[in-house]
């Protein structure tokens, strides 16, 4: 274990090069960034912060690195669900420590669940929601741990919030089961996509959902967050009959 010495030396240094990288302006920015969202864990007796690379992950390169969406974020997208408690489940895929499972339980869903590749981070997310627990306004909260796109998504789930946490087949993988979910249990299904804006949305592929809205990421560039819907059927019989350009048809798993 590192003394306190050089943690604090480790730290010093990681300053300086963000200073020389970044300018002073940009360097203080993400600092106050970094301290909110410390903060914020903090208030909620969580610990969700990092850049994480789980060994599960490592064999995949469609499977993003575990980072924690920022806390506004989070909220903007909760806000939007504007979840009931007798309706609304949440289903978070790629949880990693729980941050948005966490968030999602303050507000007053049905219930919350978050799935996970890593064994290692699910274990971590369970003990951010038994150390959030006092707090939440959602007690049935759970982490499974298992591979997104082979997971089979409940029939009750009816929100849905994707941090980026896999590109290319797996997100197709786990669209598709979400678009046979949705044709097995017609309901309305929502979804908030948060992804780095140079990256191609394969949602916008999909002729079942539609785009309702954009939502604010505040002072968090590089990226976007979109709100979806599935359509009505009067509307989805009109898209489909759309040029499928960029299409890709769904089936069954």
């Amino acid at each position: 274990m590192k003394s306190p010495l050089a943690l604090v030396a480790r730290k010093v240094r990681n300053f300086a090069g963000n200073l020389r990288r970044l300018g002073l302006r940009e360097t203080l920015r993400l600092y106050r960034y970094r301290l909110g969202e410390y903060y914020r864990d903090w208030r909620l007796g969580i610990r969700t912060t990092g850049l994480l690379y789980p060994d599960a992950t490592e064999a995949d390169p469609d499977y993003q690195p575990y980072e924690a969406a920022h806390y506004r974020c989070l909220h903007q997208a909760m806000r939007y669900f504007d979840p009931h408690p007798e309706r609304d489940v949440l289903l978070d895929y790629g949880c990693g420590l729980g941050r948005a499972v966490v968030v999602g339980a303050l507000y007053p869903f049905r219930k919350v669940i978050g799935v996970e590749l890593s064994a290692e981070l699910s274990q971590a997310a369970r003990q951010n929601v038994r150390r959030a627990a006092p707090r939440l306004r959602c007690s049935a909260v759970e982490i499974v741990t298992a591979d997104a796109a082979e997971y089979q998504v409940p029939p009750e789930v009816n929100c849905v919030f994707l941090f980026n946490p896999f590109t290319g087949p797996v997100l197709r993988a786990v669209l598709v089961r979400l678009h046979h979910s949705w044709q097995q249990h017609p309901r309305k299904l929502r979804l908030v996509y948060l992804y780095p804006s140079h990256e191609p949305n394969l949602l916008e592929e999909c002729h079942w959902l539609e785009a309702e809205r954009e939502l604010g990421t505040f002072d968090w560039e590089g990226v976007r967050m979109i709100a979806y819907a599935s359509r009505e059927p009067a509307r989805l019989d009109t898209a489909a009959a759309e040029p499928q350009n960029n299409r890709w048809s769904v089936s069954p798993p």
